[in-house]
């Protein structure tokens, strides 16, 4: 090894777009540390690497359980500027820069019927350690979790050492942040398989916006998603034009999107005020959106519409030409639909992706209340069909009947409680919500 050099310590489960970044440093005269399955990739890439062991003096045991636990690599990742005389007596490299990601827990007990030893071995001991010593050491050191950050790296990171206060210090806010994600999910699982927990009792939240205002203007307000598996939302979906969401538009956009894809016929629904205003079922989208429009044209007015079905230029012409819309969600839209929204560009065209159904049926609900939290499974379950359906009333329903009561089960699922449904022919005739009194809630429908 040669003193004075600089290094970089590289161990990840995650190897994608690590060539790129292993050659800016190779070129930036950094000598690469590495364990494992790493030291081997780097290898058959013909990059110079130098083992774990050359570093440790000491071989990786317990089938890689213990490798990087040890005083010259955590020496090597704290040491501040005044430990300088200490490294040099002692004959331990300064590590400036740390790639490491963890192994892949949250993806192993996502699995269905993962084993629990299997879960136990994924849970991450060096890799975590490592993170949290060059990230306190921040100063001294550069630390990577995520590859997506490593463009990010090439092109801001001085490599002379002299000016990467700022990136290193907001890489560790994101190397904490990492931890603690991976913390939460090994405490939730075990919270789950020994604890006996319903819910996961800690929660991990990515951040993807600043809100214009919450609820009333004076409010503030930010968008968080939750680190699990990924479902049908508006926060996963693309939007093409029209201004922010706000925070008013994500709850109504929520609900629509909730309420649309429950039904498996082409369906429309108009959202208002976190309800639903008018929902209607036809293989025409467009006779699909007059019927849920006319149930309601008064409270449609300004609402949310909601397609799970693609929706062409005919279908929002039709929307368009009506009336005034806050935003459209579809699952696609045409690229004619797209030019003709233009037309009215503060109209916002939001597109979701089309995760599996199952998915979106198995998150749980968070209500947050004065010094509490309330948490429960969502509306669903898979016994709901119409097959399953027992008939207790003197009067037998129809085929038709029993249909447009299913209709109406899934519509009133989405509306505020007293809820009222009126249906036929899989369209709303009428809508009550949210009044203390049924009867009011029926008289309004």
């Amino acid at each position: 090894m040669i003193k004075n050099k600089k290094f970089a310590l590289i161990s990840v489960s995650d190897k994608s777009n690590l060539e790129g970044i292993v050659k800016y440093l190779v070129e930036n005269n950094f000598q690469i540390i590495s364990t494992g399955g790493t030291f081997k990739k780097l290898k058959e890439l013909s990059l110079p690497v130098l083992s774990i062991t050359e570093i440790t003096k000491f071989p990786e045991i317990m089938d890689g359980r213990v490798k990087t636990l040890h005083p010259n690599i955590h020496a090597g990742l704290l040491a501040r500027e005044k430990d300088e005389d200490i490294l040099n007596d002692l004959n331990i490299q300064r590590i400036n820069v740390l790639i490491v990601n963890f192994y892949p827990f949250e993806k192993t007990v996502n699995k269905n019927k993962v084993i629990f030893e299997e879960a136990i071995e994924d849970i991450d001991i060096g890799g975590p350690a490592m993170v949290r010593a060059g990230s306190k050491n921040f100063e001294n050191c550069s630390v990577l979790t995520d590859p997506s950050d490593y463009e990010k790296f090439i092109h801001e990171f001085d490599p002379e050492l002299i000016s990467n206060k700022n990136l290193n210090r907001n890489m560790a806010l994101k190397a904490f942040e990492h931890v603690a994600n991976y913390d939460i999910s090994i405490a939730n699982y075990l919270g789950k398989e020994i604890g006996g927990e319903n819910f996961p009792k800690y929660q991990s939240l990515k951040k993807i916006n600043n809100l214009r205002y919450g609820e009333n203007p004076h409010q503030t307000a930010s968008l968080y998603q939750n680190n699990a598996v990924r479902s049908i939302s508006i926060v996963n979906s693309k939007q093409y034009q029209g201004k922010d969401l706000s925070f008013n538009n994500i709850v109504d956009g929520d609900s629509a999107l909730s309420c649309v894809v429950y039904y498996e016929e082409p369906t429309c629904v108009i959202v208002k005020h976190a309800n639903p205003c008018g929902v209607c079922c036809h293989s025409d989208l467009i006779k699909a959106y007059e019927g849920a429009y006319n149930t309601d044209p008064t409270s449609s007015f300004g609402g949310v519409i909601a397609f799970n079905r693609e929706v062409n230029e005919d279908v929002i012409k039709k929307i368009l030409d009506n009336q005034f819309v806050e935003l459209i969600i579809a699952p696609s839209f045409s690229k004619e639909a797209l030019k003709y929204a233009e037309s009215k560009i503060n109209i916002r065209i939001i597109e979701f992706t089309d995760y599996k159904k199952q998915n979106n049926q198995s998150y749980n609900q968070i209500k947050s209340i004065s010094d509490g939290i309330l948490m429960q499974d969502e509306d669903y379950s898979p016994q709901d069909i119409i097959k399953n359906y027992k008939v207790v009333s003197k009067k037998i329903p129809t085929a038709e009947e029993l249909s447009d009561l299913y209709f109406s089960w899934i519509v009133s699922k989405y509306v505020k409680s007293n809820a009222i449904v009126f249906s036929k022919e899989r369209k709303t005739l009428g809508i009550g919500a949210g009044q203390m009194s049924r009867i009011d809630s029926t008289f309004i429908a």
